[in-house]
C-alpha cells in the first residue's frame, strides 16, 4: 500500500487529493452531502479513482493512509444538531456558560454588527440551565483539596441528567487544571454506571486558565463528540467495506493531525481552512516565499491567514460561532464572500453580497438545483469569466440563461442591466476579500507589500488578481492544485500532539520547576509519537511558554529552545519575551517594572509521515499560445473585451501569458486582468503579477 488520500469536506464541495508512491497527485471534487458527509467523501474518492483509471476498491486497496478534515463539528455548532449535552461543575459556577464574558456580545461578529448596539446579544448558551448541575467540591489554585468530592452526589446528579435525556456530559470543575483528581473521579463514577454516556473532562480538553473559555471548549466537545464519533465510525466502515485496510487520520485546527481514535472533536474546528495554510506554507518553502497571505475562496466563505518567515500565526483569542475557546488554532479569519454567497438588496435597495450562502444545496442558480437567488458564481458567469461548458472539467453544465435572469431580477429595482448588476456583485465580493486581506495583515503589524498571496479554493484564481489589487499586493500565486489545495494540506499535515500545563510563576523563578514542567510534557508527547509508530528521526519537538507582564492581561506565546529551558536561562527568556512583545504590540508597550510571569507551558510533538515530495516539472521553451483554445468575451474595466482562453492542462513550465486572459482548469478558473501578466513556474503554479507591481 503506497497511496495517501487527503479529503477536505467543505460547505459546498468535498475535495480529494491522492498522492502516489512517486509523489504524483490526482485531485477531484464532488458536492458535499450535508445530511451524510460520508456520501460526499466517497463520491469524491470515486471520481479520483476514475481519473486514475481504477476503481474505488482498487484505489483503496493501494492506500495506506486516509486523511480527512471536515465541517462536521462546525455544522453541528451552527445548527445545534449535536448530542444532548449536559454540564457538571463546581457548585456556585453553574451560570458560567450563561454569563460569559463582557466581550461575549461582540466576539466573532462583524464590525457592522458591533456598531448596531441595539441588536447585540450574547450567543445562545451551549447547555440549557436545566441541564447544569453543581457539585459540592472544591480545589484551590494550588491544587489543594478544600472540599472533598462526594460520590453519591455525583451519581445522583448524573442519573438525573441522563434520565432527563442527556447523552453526553461535560465536566468542568474549578482548578482541575492544577489537580484533576475530582474530574477523573467523576468520569470513573459515570462510566462505571453508564458506559454508553460520553464524558468530556475540561482538564484534558482545555487545560488552561479562564473558566469561561475552558467551559465553552469542553461543552462544544461534549456537544459534537458523539456526532464526530458516528461520522468517523461510519466512514471507517464504508471504507473498509470497499477494501481499505490502512489508517484513518483526522486533521486538527492546530496544523497537525492525529489518528482517528485519538481525535478530540473540538480540535477539528476550522481544520479545513487550517489545512490550506499548511499547504501554503509547504508550497511557499518550495518556491522561496516566506511571507504569505493564504486566501481560500470556497463556495461559502473567504478564509484568510498569514504566514510570516515560514511560520503560521496562532489565534490569540480563538472564536467559533461567537464562542471564545481555549484551543490552539491557526489564526484564520473568514467573511461570507465565496462563490455561493448570495447577492441581495436591503430595505433601502442597497446591494450586498453575503454572508448568506446558497451552499451545496441548492447552490447557485446556474447549477440548476432549485436555487433562485443570484450568487457570486452566477455573476461571474454573466461577466464571461466562467465557461458554462467546462465547469468541473465539463462534468457539470451551467445554466447561463437562468443565472442572467436571476441577476437581472435583482438589478431591476436599481435600474441596472444584468451586466451592471453582475459587475457590482463581483466588485463587492472582491472589496470584501481585499478588505479582509489588508485588515488581517495590518492588524498583525505587517506591510501587505512584503507579502505574496496564495489564491486557492474553487474560485481563488478567478478573484485573486482583483482582491490583490485592492490590498496593494503585487504577486498572486495560484497553486497547481488550487481547486483542491486544502485537501493537499490534509494529505501532507504531520501528526501533531500538543500538551499544555498551567503553572503560574515569575521570571526569573524556580529553575527546577521550569525544567520539570518541560520534561513532563516532553515525555507525554514522545510517548504518543512512540505509540503512533513514528521513528525518532522523524520527530520534531518544540517548546513554548505563555507569558505576560505583571498587571497586564494579554499573554503571548514565546518559543523556547531546548538549550534555553534545560539550562534555565531566565535572562534569555526575559530578553526574548520583551522583543516579541515589542514586535506584537509596539516598542515600549510592555510594563517591565511590573515583572514578567509565565502562565503555562506547552510542548508540541510533530511526527513526519512518509509522504513523497512532489517533483518539479521539467522546463521547456515554447510559445504559450500552444495552450490557447480560443477566445471569449469577458468583462473588464467597464466593457466586454475579447479575451484569450487557455487550458491549464496544456500549459507548461516557463509559459508567459499577458492579460486579459483566462486559464481554465478542471477544478478552478484563473482570471488575468488587463495590465497583469502570468508565468508558470517549475511546480506548475501560475504566478500573476498584478498592475500594482507597476505602481498603478
Amino acid at each position: 500500500m503506497a497511496c495517501i488520500i487527503g479529503v477536505d469536506t467543505g460547505g459546498t464541495f468535498t475535495d480529494v487529493v491522492v498522492i502516489d508512491e512517486l509523489g504524483e497527485t490526482t485531485s477531484a471534487k464532488a458536492p458535499t452531502t450535508p445530511g451524510d458527509l460520508a456520501q460526499g467523501v466517497i463520491a469524491a474518492v470515486v471520481e479520483a479513482a476514475r481519473l486514475s483509471e481504477t476503481t474505488l476498491e482498487g484505489l483503496l486497496a493501494e492506500t495506506s493512509i486516509f486523511r480527512v478534515s471536515g465541517t462536521t463539528v462546525t455544522n453541528v455548532l451552527i445548527t445545534r444538531q449535536g448530542a444532548a449535552a449536559a454540564l457538571l461543575t463546581t457548585a456556585g459556577f453553574e451560570d458560567t456558560l450563561h454569563i460569559g464574558r463582557a466581550t461575549s456580545t461582540w466576539a466573532g461578529v462583524s464590525e457592522e454588527e458591533v456598531r448596531r448596539v441595539y441588536r447585540r446579544t450574547k450567543p445562545p448558551p451551549l447547555v440549557p440551565k436545566a441541564w447544569v448541575r453543581g457539585l459540592s467540591e472544591r480545589i484551590d489554585g494550588d491544587g489543594e483539596v478544600l472540599v472533598a468530592l462526594r460520590d453519591e452526589e455525583v451519581l445522583a446528579a448524573a442519573t438525573e441528567l441522563i434520565e432527563d435525556g442527556a447523552k453526553s456530559i461535560a465536566v468542568c470543575l474549578l482548578w482541575s487544571i492544577r489537580n484533576p483528581q475530582h474530574e477523573l473521579k467523576v468520569a470513573e463514577i459515570i462510566r462505571g454506571k453508564y458506559p454508553e454516556i460520553s464524558v468530556h473532562l475540561s482538564h484534558q480538553i482545555a487545560p488552561s486558565l479562564g473558566e469561561y473559555e475552558r467551559f465553552t471548549t469542553t461543552a462544544i466537545d461534549a456537544l459534537v463528540g458523539p456526532v464526530m464519533k458516528q461520522f468517523l465510525g461510519g466512514l471507517r466502515d464504508t471504507l473498509a467495506a470497499s477494501g481499505f485496510a490502512g489508517e484513518l487520520v483526522v486533521s486538527q485546527a492546530d496544523g497537525g493531525s492525529v489518528y482517528a481514535e485519538e481525535t478530540r472533536p473540538v480540535s477539528t474546528l476550522q481544520s479545513g481552512p487550517a489545512a490550506g495554510v499548511i499547504a501554503s506554507r509547504n508550497e511557499g518553502a518550495r518556491i522561496g516565499a516566506a511571507n504569505i497571505v493564504t486566501a481560500d475562496v470556497g463556495g461559502t466563505s473567504f478564509d484568510v491567514a498569514v504566514v510570516t518567515d515560514g511560520s503560521w500565526l496562532y489565534a490569540r483569542e480563538p472564536v467559533a460561532e461567537r464562542f471564545l475557546l481555549s484551543l490552539p488554532m491557526i489564526e484564520v479569519e473568514s467573511v461570507g464572500a465565496g462563490g455561493g454567497s448570495i447577492a441581495w438588496l436591503d430595505e433601502l435597495d442597497v446591494l450586498h453580497v453575503g454572508p448568506r450562502s446558497a451552499g451545496a444545496q441548492p447552490g447557485p442558480v446556474c447549477y440548476g438545483n432549485g436555487g433562485t437567488e443570484p450568487t457570486v458564481t452566477d455573476a461571474a458567469l454573466v461577466l464571461g469569466y466562467v465557461n458554462p461548458d467546462y465547469f468541473l472539467g465539463g462534468r457539470v453544465h451551467l445554466a447561463a440563461d437562468s443565472a442572467k435572469d436571476a441577476v437581472a431580477k435583482l438589478g431591476k429595482p436599481l435600474g441596472l442591466s444584468p451586466v451592471e448588476t453582475a459587475a457590482g456583485i463581483f466588485a463587492i465580493a472582491n472589496a470584501h476579500m481585499g478588505g479582509l486581506v489588508t485588515r488581517r495583515v495590518v492588524s498583525r503589524g505587517f506591510d501587505p507589500r512584503d507579502f505574496v498571496i496564495f489564491a486557492y479554493g474553487g474560485a481563488g484564481g478567478m478573484h485573486g488578481a482583483f482582491y490583490a489589487a485592492e490590498a496593494a499586493i503585487s504577486e498572486v500565486v495560484v497553486p497547481s492544485l488550487a481547486g483542491t489545495f486544502s485537501a493537499l494540506g490534509v494529505a501532507t499535515a504531520p501528526l501533531l500532539h500538543t500538551r499544555l500545563k498551567h503553572d503560574f510563576g515569575p521570571i526569573p523563578g524556580d529553575s527546577d520547576q521550569l525544567i520539570s514542567n518541560f520534561v513532563e510534557l516532553e515525555k507525554e508527547v514522545q510517548a504518543m509519537l512512540e505509540r503512533d509508530g513514528v521513528d525518532e528521526a522523524d520527530r520534531t519537538i518544540s517548546y513554548s511558554m505563555e507569558m505576560r507582564f505583571g498587571v497586564q492581561v494579554h499573554t503571548v506565546q514565546l518559543p523556547v529552545s531546548v538549550e534555553t529551558w534545560r539550562s534555565a536561562d531566565f535572562a534569555r527568556i526575559a530578553d526574548d519575551f520583551d522583543a516579541l512583545y515589542d514586535k506584537l504590540y509596539g516598542k515600549g508597550s510592555g510594563f517591565a517594572d511590573a515583572g514578567r510571569f509565565v502562565t503555562s507551558f506547552m510542548v508540541e510533538g510533530y511526527g513526519r509521515l512518509p509522504i513523497p515530495d512532489r517533483a518539479p516539472a521539467e522546463g521547456q521553451t515554447r510559445e504559450a499560445e500552444s495552450a490557447l483554445v480560443g477566445t471569449r468575451s469577458a468583462y473588464f474595466d467597464g466593457s466586454f473585451v475579447d479575451t484569450a482562453i487557455y487550458r491549464y492542462d496544456e500549459i507548461i513550465v516557463g509559459d508567459q501569458i499577458e492579460g486579459p486572459a483566462i486559464i481554465e482548469a478542471r477544478e478552478t478558473t484563473i482570471v488575468i486582468p488587463p495590465a497583469s501578466a502570468a508565468r508558470v513556474d517549475e511546480f506548475l503554479n501560475v504566478r500573476i503579477t498584478t498592475s500594482k507591481a507597476n505602481g498603478e
